[in-house]
């Protein structure tokens, strides 16, 4: 699939806001240039028909006085054209009075003088009452001009039209000056518009990129990323998120550690322990051949001596090792019983008596759990790794001291706890003395498999098995859940003290 082009955060903000200010300006000059132009034209048509309004009364009387033969034809109607021409707040470019037919009576250029008129303007003024006005559009020839009619009308009767032609070159010089401005005003604006979206942008975009880089820098092997100060804002919440996400990929991490772990370690067991099955096999075949001929030799009266002792003690250490290998290899099935923990531990105490009467440690048995616990476990199992646990005790302790058998609860869990008074195990030994075929003993007193058996059978009553050393004190803790709980986090915890 083809990816996206990569358009900034900045960018798009830069755009928008340009566009938002180009639009903005244009239509606020244009406004602005619309409104001055009408108000620029409204006062010159002003002036314009206040000066028709100012001479209509003295053209109309002169015209009076002329029918009735007081004064001369068109002389003084050539006197007020002239005055209209020298008007100094207004540019005219033309002025005349016609009569009731549109002929010319008077005109600033005497050429004019006789002809008829028969434009729009002048027809729409002789029919009607009031003054009206006409923006004549310029040409090659001549240039825009604002053309005002005003009716010479009395007493209901008409005397003709008198019209003005207003230059407009200044106003339009105006317009243009004002179009200038507002194109500077305008582009002020949106140099200002674009300076100030794109600091905006910049600051918007700022935490975006860095926390894209801090995005960027997640690995697997890195989840711990120092993030800034919180912010107030959806930035702020984003990076609560990519807090959240990270919290959840560190526990998914973990997860699939661990998980990972005991998929290597449950196929290493079960490689280890179709091996140990095999060699089991295989060792029992000869084993059960040699001590048939320790037997035959006892029973003729044969005198082995010393060495058929020997020969007996081998053989009997190699029929333990291959009982502990079927062990292993049997490890994986579980025979579940629901028992309570008080019955458990009493069973499980005087057991452990008889097994240590032949050592010289003395046993002390603890049930600290005030309310019995209803458990599920395999009995013999358990009871096959509490043996193991207080034997290797017993080993570790000087003669005539004291090994530990305890029991108590804690929330959903059930606790049995083996304590001795050794040496301890060494700090480097404690992570690998649940690998199998590891042992801490001098060679031919064990075998590295005890605990490995151990380990397996707490994992499949879904609890974990803790280790703690230091000189004078070692604790084994077999930590299993009751019946209602959930597995405990953890797994195999060893420390040293």
């Amino acid at each position: 699939m083809t990816s996206m082009r990569f358009i900034s955060i900045k960018f798009q903000f830069m755009m928008i806001a340009m566009f938002l200010v180009t639009i903005s300006s244009t239509l606020w000059g244009w406004w602005t240039w619309q409104n001055e132009r009408d108000l620029l034209y409204h006062n010159l048509k002003s002036e314009g028909e206040q000066v028709v309004t100012s001479l209509s009364s003295p053209i109309i009387n002169a015209l009076l006085y002329e029918e009735m033969g007081v004064i001369e034809e068109g002389g003084l109607l050539d006197n007020f054209i002239e005055e209209i021409m020298n008007n100094p707040s207004l540019v005219i470019t033309s002025a005349l009075v016609t009569d009731q037919a549109g002929k010319v009576l008077a005109h600033n250029q005497y050429g004019e003088y006789g002809k008829v008129y028969t434009d729009s303007l002048i027809t729409a003024a002789l029919a009607g009452t009031k003054q009206i006005s006409k923006l004549k559009k310029s040409t090659e020839v001549t240039p825009q001009v604002l053309e005002i009619a005003m009716p010479l009308r009395i007493y209901g009767k008409r005397w003709g039209v008198l019209m003005v032609g207003i230059s407009t070159a200044i106003l339009e010089k105006e317009l243009h000056s004002l179009a200038l401005r507002i194109l500077l005003t305008s582009f002020s604006f949106f140099m200002l518009g674009t300076l100030a979206s794109y600091l905006i942008g910049r600051n918007m975009a700022r935490p975006l990129q860095r926390l894209s880089v801090l995005m960027s820098s997640v690995t697997t092997e890195n989840l711990v990323v120092e993030l800034p100060p919180s912010r107030p804002d959806e930035i702020g919440q984003l990076q609560d998120s990519f807090v959240q996400m990270l919290e959840r990929l560190h526990r998914s991490e973990a997860e699939r550690e661990k998980i990972i772990a005991q998929l290597i370690q449950s196929e290493k067991l079960a490689s280890i322990g179709k091996i140990t099955a095999g060699v089991a096999h295989e060792i029992n075949n000869p084993l059960g051949a040699i001590n048939t001929c320790i037997y035959n030799i006892e029973q003729q009266g044969g005198a082995g001596g010393r060495n058929l002792e020997m020969i007996k003690q081998g053989t009997e250490r190699i029929r333990r090792i291959v009982s502990q290998l079927n062990d292993f290899s049997r490890a994986g099935s579980l025979d579940l019983k629901p028992i309570d923990s008080s019955r458990f531990f009493s069973e499980s105490a005087e057991f452990a008596r008889v097994v240590l009467s032949k050592h010289a440690v003395r046993l002390v048995a603890q049930d600290n759990c005030s309310t019995p616990r209803a458990l599920s476990l395999d009995k013999g199992k358990m009871q096959q790794v509490i043996l193991n646990l207080l034997i290797n005790a017993s080993d570790a302790s000087q003669a005539g001291g004291t090994v530990l058998f305890s029991a108590h609860c804690s929330g959903q869990f059930y606790h049995i706890q083996v304590t001795d008074n050794g040496c301890g195990i060494p700090a480097p030994d404690l992570n690998r003395i649940f690998d199998i075929f590891y042992t801490t003993k001098r060679t031919g007193e064990g075998t590295g498999i005890g605990l490995a058996i151990c380990k397996s059978i707490v994992e499949m009553h879904g609890g974990t098995i803790q280790v703690s050393s230091c000189p004078g004190e070692t604790v084994f803790t077999v930590i299993v859940p009751n019946q209602t709980s959930e597995v405990p986090d953890g797994g195999i915890q060893a420390a040293s003290g």
